[in-house]
């Protein structure tokens, strides 16, 4: 506004000058500039404020890894490209072991720390391509693309270790925490009833529990029903 006035200045009081006339037109296209500038600070100011709100949607706070939502539709992503190009695909179901006894035992404060020292770990110990998130409560799942079943126990057994041998500690109390893991792999569930994804995280699932009950602390890897041996009587 103050411009505008001051631009009107001339005009009235040195009519006969040259540069009354050229006055307006300058500031006319200096308040259009600012203008298209403000409109341009203002989009960008949208933009970011909309991704970050993605990204909070999208990840867990705690652990500040994707959430369930983020991994199911990546999930359809992958294996739709596996189909697509004859891709291995397998999957890791992770829960921590015994982890109401460390709520119980140290408070929440240290069951949180150790879920985000987990997370941290298993970021921290597979590929950039593999997919790594939170599943819900204390469980983790990891798609590994382009990956075989064997070699996906691997990759579990490495995280297993890893998360036994590091200590988590709060102003004192040092925790012991193990993992429990359920391997698949795409190609064993493509005979399954039904959606294919579904079977696909219900054999991972499945045989994570599996290990639990076996005694925890443990890989085990997924078996189709048509390549178990059948006891001889």
């Amino acid at each position: 506004m103050a411009l505008l006035v001051l631009s009107v200045f001339p005009v009235l009081f040195y009519p006969d000058q040259p540069y009354a006339q050229i006055t307006p037109l300058l500031a006319a296209a200096m308040v259009l500039g600012l203008s298209l500038y403000c409109a341009t600070r203002f989009m960008r100011l949208i933009e970011e404020a909309h991704d970050k709100i993605s990204t909070l949607s999208a990840h867990d706070d705690l652990t500040g890894l994707p959430n369930r939502r983020w991994f199911f539709d990546r999930l359809d992503e992958e294996v739709d490209r596996a189909f697509r190009y004859g891709n291995s695909l397998s999957m890791i179901m992770i829960d921590i072991d015994h982890f109401k006894r460390v709520n119980d035992s140290f408070g929440h404060p240290l069951g949180d720390m150790a879920l985000a020292e987990v997370s941290r770990l298993l970021s921290a110990n597979v590929r950039t391509s593999d997919i790594v998130a939170r599943y819900g409560g204390e469980e983790f799942v990891v798609l590994l693309p382009e990956t075989l079943a064997d070699q996906a126990v691997l990759v579990a057994e490495k995280l297993r270790m890893v998360v036994e041998v590091n200590d988590i500690s709060l102003e004192g109390p040092q925790v012991k925490v193990t993992i429990s893991c359920g391997v698949a792999d795409l190609r064993s569930v493509k005979n399954c009833k039904g959606s294919t994804r579904d079977a696909f995280v219900l054999a991972a699932d499945n045989t994570m529990h599996r290990a639990k009950k076996n005694g925890r602390n443990q890989v085990l890897s997924f078996v189709p029903k048509s390549d178990r041996q059948i006891p001889l009587v």
